[in-house]
């Protein structure tokens, strides 16, 4: 077909896809060299009139503008808007699962989309909601196209003439256990944002693992309920509409009101070193690292001894072909970087997170030295009475950089009274107490709020 000229006025110049109901092609005006779509379909096809029906009726930014009908040869042309940009299928292929923040943005336009159909006077469904269908200009605005197999809701139909759909997205009713309808693109909605969470094609899994995948790709537990809300397959369990998911979604999205003021990098760097071995350093990286993903931040943790505690745990989970693949590992969306050293440190990619940890262990002169270099310092000390006099020992020493502004003397597990008598005995230094959580990667609601108010004193914070 390249080459062609369609009805004297538009040249195929490449093909861009083939579907269900019809293969499409960019074309260009050949007076104007406007770029175009065009959509070839067999004239006998009732897809053809059904997708003609149901674009003319359309009018929203997220949908393509139907230009020109050409009837030729036996086949139906349909001339659209042409789209510059990857779907997000590529995306995928590209990438591996997409950062929360950017689905997050798409899954609102998604739905946005979805309502202006829903609420037609004739609602329309969809019913072939996924990331090849989905594509994404260079500004990060969305588009749905495909309209093959959308069809007009029948309140008084019990089931449709046609199942249509594609495995992996389409919900159950979609293969004859009832008529579609709003809940269908529901859960084409659910299955689609988690495979762009996940990176995981819905057909490579089953609904009991879903949860665990979504876990181990970092996906924030409010977005979770939300998703497995939405594929459920009885669709009385699912939301009832798609204004439900979008409250359900701002609402997740209402916890990253704050942004943690920068000193002048890419990324916030945060050092935590501790007085002595098993103040818990690593513990409190991870705690901290854990609470900034969880916030919907990018965030790693740097670990600087060659055989530390994060080593330790990549060989324990069984992580080590990641890490040799990645140069890091992940745990729940936390990325993990073990034995990396100063020279490593220093050359580290800081645009790529949005926060870093380095774990610098045992405090000493040359940590001392590597510290003021970072936004935030941290030097965990221990917190029972009879330390008192070593925690004294070290102050003295390194009086000079427990003044500098933004560092923090910690001490793990101390009730308020604990905290104000330490106070009394140290009382031109930052001190901050850092709760008990047995399990960095899972805390309950009580520690995060300790966490909260933790992070409120030693960030400058700002509203975005």
């Amino acid at each position: 077909m390249t080459g062609k000229v369609v009805s004297g006025k538009y040249q195929i110049v490449e093909k861009l896809g083939a579907g269900g109901s019809g293969e499409v092609y960019k074309a260009y005006h050949i007076q104007l060299r406007t770029p175009w779509a065009l959509k070839i379909i067999p004239s006998d096809d009732t897809s053809a009139d059904n997708e003609l029906k149901v674009l003319k009726k359309l009018n929203h930014p997220a949908f393509p503008r139907v230009v020109d009908v050409i009837r030729e040869n036996g086949k139906t042309i349909v001339v659209f808007d042409y789209y510059e940009g990857p779907n997000l299928q590529e995306l995928i292929e590209l990438n591996g699962r997409i950062d929360e923040k950017r689905v997050l943005n798409w899954a609102i336009q998604i739905l946005d989309a979805l309502s202006y159909l829903h609420n037609c006077p004739e609602p329309i469904i969809y019913r072939d909601l996924k990331p090849s269908n989905l594509i994404v200009l260079e500004d990060g605005t969305i588009k749905l196209v495909d309209f093959g197999t959308a069809r007009q809701f029948k309140k008084n139909n019990s089931d449709d003439t046609i199942y249509l759909g594609t495995p992996g997205y389409a919900a159950p009713e979609q293969y004859g256990t009832g008529q579609t309808d709003v809940r269908t693109d529901i859960y084409n909605f659910g299955m689609t944002i988690f495979h762009l969470l996940t990176g995981i094609h819905p057909l490579k899994c089953n609904e009991h693992q879903m949860k665990d995948l979504l876990d181990d790709a970092g996906v924030s537990p409010d977005l979770s309920s939300v998703i497995l809300r939405c594929i459920e397959k009885d669709p009385d369990e699912r939301f009832m509409s798609v204004e439900e998911i979008k409250k359900a979604i701002c609402s997740c999205n209402d916890t990253r009101h704050v942004k943690y003021q920068t000193l002048g990098k890419n990324a916030v760097e945060i050092s935590v070193s501790g007085i002595q071995s098993g103040v818990g350093v690593t513990h409190f990286c991870i705690l901290f690292g854990m609470w900034l993903k969880n916030k919907h931040y990018k965030t790693a943790v740097l670990e600087y001894y060659e055989s530390g505690d994060t080593l330790d745990l990549c060989m324990l989970l069984n992580k080590e072909p990641q890490l040799k693949k990645l140069g890091y590992y992940q745990i729940k969306g936390l990325c993990i970087y073990p034995s990396m050293g100063s020279e490593k440190i220093d050359n580290f990619r800081r645009s790529d997170y949005d926060y870093i940890l380095i774990d610098y262990g045992i405090h000493d002169e040359y940590i001392s030295r590597l510290m003021p270099r970072s936004d935030i310092r941290i030097i965990m000390a221990p917190g029972a009475d009879w330390k008192i006099y070593a925690i004294n020992a070290f102050v003295k020493k390194y009086e000079s950089i427990l003044k500098l502004p933004n560092t923090y003397l910690t001490f793990p597990m101390q009730d308020k009274k604990s905290i104000n008598i330490i106070r009394s005995y140290f009382k031109k230094i930052n001190i901050i107490s850092v709760p008990y959580a047995v399990n960095p990667w899972k805390t309950d609601p009580a520690v995060n709020n300790e966490i909260e108010s933790i992070y409120q004193k030693i960030f400058q914070i700002r509203k975005v």
